[in-house]
């Protein structure tokens, strides 16, 4: 019982030195794509980590991980994005909050693999979310990005005549002046509109087949995956899938709990937003997660089995 807790504590400690390591380093746990947008990869060793540890410690490494986001905030933080995570609660508490729900992803999936059918339960359920999440994902992102100019200029026509009301009394030529260059957006708005939806039709013709490609060669790469360890070990890519997903989730939408100026939209633009960015940028990093963490525990289980017989 005592080695068992001190090669706990000592492997934790080894992942914490990982997780602060990529967190501070520039441009290793956390990739800058273009400002205000990056890929997480800090998430990976504390998801394999949680293959490895008890649930305390587990919870550990993802305070660890949201506290080397925190630290990384004040140092390389140049967006507003990226100062929002300079508040505990939108950097450590998300990070807590996704190493418990993934250990217990863990888990469940390990007890779902060992019933009956568990292993096409997995493939079904890894491949119903991460084809949704293509598909619904993309679209989100193309309708908000065709959309920014028609939801600017109406939230800026609500700006202008609410601060219009707010000093009729006082300044009412002014007052005048602003209901005149809200009227001039308003109409505008129907021209805004039919670019918005031209745009949004034409990207759309583009990014559909793209997410088809993409969602035939994640099944192909998945089923290869499965045949390839005799159905052993699906529960290793189903669980960093769903828990990195998950993780994309819990961050954002903790940024638009306490910091919802940031999207700079209404609430329905906003769970937009988190959902098109959620299934977008958070698969492409749960696809980096499979490819890099699934060999190293897949390994370990494999080691630790010789050792065993």
């Amino acid at each position: 019982m005592r080695d068992k807790k001190l090669f706990q504590l000592t492997l934790t400690a080894v992942f914490v030195t990982i997780i602060l390591t990529m967190s501070l380093l520039p441009q290793i746990g956390f990739i800058t794509v273009m400002p205000g947008v990056s890929v997480t990869l800090v998430h990976i060793p504390v998801i394999v980590g949680v293959f490895l540890l008890d649930r305390r410690n587990a919870i550990i490494l993802g305070f660890f991980m949201g506290l080397g986001s925190l630290m990384a905030s004040y140092i390389y933080g140049a967006t507003a994005f990226d100062l929002a995570f300079q508040l505990p609660w939108i950097s450590v508490l998300p990070r807590m909050l996704f190493a418990w729900l993934a250990f217990e992803i863990v888990q469940l999936f390990k007890t779902i693999e060992t019933i009956k059918l568990g292993k096409i339960i997995l493939f079904g359920l890894v491949s119903l979310v991460t084809l949704f999440a293509l598909f619904y994902g993309s679209k989100a992102i193309v309708t908000a990005n065709a959309w920014a100019e028609y939801n600017t200029k109406q939230a800026e026509m609500v700006s202008l005549r609410s601060e219009a009301d707010s000093i009729e009394d006082d300044k009412p030529i002014e007052a005048l002046a602003l209901r005149a260059e809200a009227l001039v957006i308003e109409l505008n708005l129907p021209t805004l509109s039919e670019e918005a939806t031209n745009r949004e039709a034409k990207v759309l013709n583009i990014t559909t087949p793209l997410v088809l490609l993409l969602s035939v060669l994640f099944l192909v790469v998945y089923y290869w995956f499965i045949e390839k360890h005799q159905g052993s070990f699906v529960f290793i890519p189903s669980s960093f899938i769903l828990a990195t997903v998950i993780h994309t989730v819990l961050v954002l939408a903790t940024v638009a709990i306490f910091k919802p100026a940031i999207f700079s939209a209404g609430f329905t633009d906003v769970i937009s937003i988190i959902y098109g960015i959620a299934m977008t940028n958070g698969l492409m990093e749960a696809l980096a997660a499979v490819l890099i963490g699934t060999p190293i525990i897949v390994g370990i289980l494999n080691y630790t089995r010789r050792e065993l017989i």
